[in-house]
């Protein structure tokens, strides 16, 4: 098989299993998303790949021979798509207005590169799993919000509520205590992120809404090791088809406030 034939047959799994999420059942859909938060620093469609794939570490043959791990014999590798990238020169305007030429690196396809799972290998023991597990706390979740533009308020609520976000203010549920508030407070961001507090998200129900932000809330907490109970993707995913079409800008979203929260933690111990 041809690398195009196998890039080809990678995009289609990712069709296919996309296909399928309508028909999932809650226990289903939620390895779909564990296997997104725990890939989150790949693309969406190696997410889907790898998931499809029953993957839960991977890497290239030369990476695990560095890990001093060696890939068994027979092992069958899982085909994940990398940019195909190409210098060309372009017209740029300069500082003083006029048009200068420069060489920029352009996407220009795909093509598809071999990795292996840690099933498949053997050697030195190392430590499972590539997700990030920093325990936030809430006022590191605070500190990202403001520095994304949006105003972070706790008042006194209804013990039923975690609370809510209008415009670009957020409030949050004094009430609570401190593991709550911090799921709350990355539903509330996803929300703000996803632009459902403003006028762009009028044409979608209520509904759809909370799917999308409490999904993209899950792969976060999922990923960053915040404790968080999501309930509501999984009794209520099958009730639209139109967040089929949003999984892409959920996973954008979600990669947002995972890649933010890292690199202000790196920042603050570096």
């Amino acid at each position: 098989m041809t690398n195009k034939e196998i890039t080809q047959n990678s995009l289609k799994q990712v069709k296919d299993l996309l296909d399928d999420v309508q028909a999932m059942t809650g226990e289903e859909f939620m390895k779909i998303l564990d296997s997104m938060a725990q890939f989150h620093e790949y693309s969406f469609s190696n997410q889907m790949i790898l998931c499809f794939h029953d993957c839960s570490q991977v890497a290239g043959y030369k990476k695990w021979q560095e890990l001093e791990r060696r890939v068994k014999k027979g092992a069958k590798a899982v085909w994940i798509l990398a940019p195909y990238l190409r210098k060309e020169k372009v017209k740029v305007k300069n500082g003083e207005g006029t048009e200068e030429e420069k060489e920029e690196k352009r996407l220009k396809g795909f093509y598809s590169v071999p990795v292996f799972d840690i099933r498949d290998t053997e050697g030195k023991e190392i430590k499972r799993g590539i997700t990030t597990k920093a325990r936030l706390n809430f006022s590191q979740v605070k500190d990202f919000a403001e520095k994304s533009g949006f105003t972070v308020e706790l008042s006194p609520m209804k013990i039923s509520m975690g609370g809510g976000i209008s415009d670009h203010t957020i409030g949050i549920n004094s009430n609570l205590n401190e593991a709550e508030n911090t799921g709350t407070l990355v539903h509330e961001l996803a929300h703000g992120l996803l632009n459902h507090s403003n006028g762009n998200g009028k044409a979608i129900s209520s509904t759809l809404k909370e799917q999308q932000a409490e999904t993209a809330t899950y792969l976060v907490c999922k990923a960053l090791g915040i404790e968080r109970k999501s309930k509501f993707y999984l009794k209520s995913w099958g009730l639209s088809e139109n967040i089929l079409k949003d999984f892409q800008k959920l996973d954008k979203v979600a990669r947002k406030i995972i890649q933010g929260l890292i690199k202000q933690e790196e920042g603050k111990n570096g």
